[in-house]
């Protein structure tokens, strides 16, 4: 069953005496030459990073391609039977040899069967397309010598077989997945070394059915490492960009440094990159790379992404309270800052009711630690299709990225479960990726996940075990007069407000036993600077300020709501030594009946 060497991609797998200077192939190309050389497959798909710039040599030089010239160019080289389709061109050629030898054969069809597609050209529609390419296929491997093979490669297949239910696919829908499922399984596909690709950013768009065939092969094509990014910016493809300047002419990096700073991009987004730097009389300097990077990575993830990268003199000290939870961060961050990372956890899980600080502790904790931060929010997306590409995109640049912190906000309702009702099974694929990801421990120290909730209760026992985010380190309120003291002297300074003795002494006296977040302090004290500056004060901030702001303020949440969060928090937590004292040696079994009845009584409100 193997196929036979002159037309297969084995031959370009390593430099050879009549090429000495090939590029070997490596990553995907490596991956996908195996399996095909292997010859029990003979439908591929190719999936992921497929809109990008891959290298082939050209001459004593590396000329940059896009994907399906690449294919064409180191691949399938010796390849004389290459042919592409998409909806829109239909059946085009690899090479205007192919072309004509096509409709010499097409010609003696339409004699045989009465058409005229040899005048006319093939048709378009994939549905009557398919027929005709059959017989070609047999012609083909009746002539094996003449045409050493066929390759057939296929654009956008997911407009011809959907991710859509059998009962509500179309008739030429469930057609199309027909004749893909029996050219997969066709034994002579194989032997006569005939084979279809399929390329798609997102395997997940196309039919479940094909993807489970096991006579499919898939292929992910990655975003690139730091040793390709390097060596794109080594190879002086980009010269009409940039001239024949030296690299430190128009760049403050070096072309290693440039390559590092650049993770999370593929590289015709480093290009555009460093286009838009230099057409515009520019340098690509720290700011102009910090700033395109964060926009390029959140344009590719549609928005539905925060980029931050570190921020220089920002650590864990400037959060209040929450001291266990600092202590614990700060060990995390040792380990990461020391390279330990071979027992880092692999996910972190932040609970606590809302106005608690998560968010900003975690930011503090990026910067402390050094790391650029994914921020992601909900991405579901009504659109068919929509949400298994963006959470592949996401995904995938955090693969790339790292090492990165990926936080998750509201992460009960981001992560979702594996029940989905009427959703065609979009929940349960989704919830499957990420689990699949985050337990990933060959990504243990390049990624840290941490999930945020206010219910952490809602967030699925598969995500809660240890592997995933069994490290829980739950946020509340302030515990006394030293708490509050702490977070109003901290968010002062932090807003520029001056704050005397007399007033710090009133705090104690007067807040010290409310349990106050951090947005409840910020609230208190920018409405008592507001009073001040009206009285022509400035910042210089009154105990009678205070007492205003704090008397006219009216909580709009509810406190059954923030009780159920504050002992969710404490039921999720996975150490003793995180919890206020009040709740180290409090019965479980209470905390539950409580936890009961709070979420009894809000649901009768």
């Amino acid at each position: 069953m193997k196929k036979p060497s002159g037309a297969s991609p084995t031959d370009q797998l390593q430099p050879t005496t009549e090429n000495p200077g090939r590029l070997p192939l490596e990553g995907w190309p490596l991956e996908f030459a195996r399996r095909w050389n292997g010859g029990t497959y003979s439908l591929f798909v190719l999936h992921g990073n497929i809109f990008d710039l891959f290298p082939c040599q050209n001459g004593t030089g590396i000329q940059y391609l896009p994907l399906k010239g690449f294919l064409a160019r180191r691949l399938f080289a010796n390849r004389s039977g290459l042919l592409f389709y998409d909806i829109s061109d239909g059946l085009t050629f690899g090479t205007p040899e192919t072309q004509k030898r096509f409709f010499e054969w097409l010609k003696l069809y339409d004699e045989i069967e009465n058409t005229a597609y040899h005048r006319s050209g093939p048709p378009r529609e994939f549905i009557r397309l398919a027929p005709l390419l059959r017989r070609f296929f047999a012609h083909a491997a009746e002539e094996r010598e003449r045409w050493g093979g066929v390759t057939l490669i296929i654009d956008f297949p997911e407009k011809l077989i959907p991710a859509t239910e059998v009962a509500g696919a179309s008739v030429e829908e469930r057609i199309h997945l027909v004749t893909f499922l029996k050219w997969a399984s066709a034994p002579e596909m194989a032997r006569l070394d005939i084979g279809i690709i399929l390329i798609t950013e997102t395997a997940a768009e196309l039919n479940a059915r094909l993807l489970q065939n096991p006579h499919v092969a898939q292929v992910r094509i990655d975003l690139p490492d730091a040793a390709e990014r390097l060596r794109f910016l080594q190879s002086g493809w980009f010269e009409e960009v940039v001239g024949n300047k030296p690299f430190a002419e128009w760049s403050d990096f070096t072309p290693e440094a440039l390559g590092a700073r650049t993770a999370g991009l593929n590289l015709l987004r480093i290009y555009h990159l460093l286009a838009e730097a230099v057409r515009n009389g520019g340098r690509v300097t720290q700011d102009h790379v910090t700033a395109s990077k964060k926009r390029l990575i959140e344009e590719y993830c549609q928005g539905l992404v925060r980029f931050k990268d570190p921020k220089p003199g920002v650590t864990l000290e400037r959060v209040a309270t929450h001291k266990a939870a600092k202590e614990r961060l700060r060990e995390l961050a040792w380990l990461i800052k020391n390279a330990k990372t071979d027992v880092l956890e692999r996910g972190i899980l932040v609970p606590g009711r809302v106005g608690v600080g998560k968010s900003f502790l975690i930011d503090c904790f990026a910067s402390e630690c050094g790391l650029p931060v994914m921020e992601m929010g909900e991405f579901r997306s009504k659109w068919v299709g929509d949400t298994e590409r963006q959470q592949m995109r996401i995904l995938m640049t955090v693969r790339a990225l790292g090492p990165v912190i990926v936080v998750v906000d509201e992460a009960d309702a981001v992560f979702g479960t594996r029940e989905g009702d009427g959703d065609s099974g979009v929940s349960g694929r989704v919830f499957a990726a990420f689990a699949a990801h985050i337990g990933d421990s060959s990504l243990r120290g390049r990624e840290l996940w941490v999930a945020m909730t206010s219910r952490p209760d809602l967030l699925a026992i598969d995500m809660k075990r240890q592997g995933r985010f069994g490290l829980c380190i739950p946020l509340f309120p302030a515990q006394g007069p030293e708490d509050i003291e702490e977070l109003f002297t901290i968010i002062a300074s932090v807003k520029k407000i001056n704050l005397s003795q007399t007033v710090i002494a009133y705090i104690r006296e007067h807040l010290g036993n409310r349990p106050l977040t951090g947005s409840d302090t910020e609230a208190i004290l920018i409405r008592a600077k507001e009073r001040a500056v009206l009285q022509k004060r400035d910042s210089k901030v009154l105990p009678q300020d205070l007492k205003a702001a704090v008397e006219s303020f009216i909580d709009p949440l509810d406190p059954n709501l923030l009780a159920l969060q504050e002992i969710a928090a404490v039921l999720a937590c996975s150490d003793r030594r995180y919890l206020p004292a009040q709740y180290k040696d409090q019965d479980r079994g209470q905390l539950l009946e409580e936890f009961g009845r709070l979420k009894l009584r809000l649901r009768h409100t």
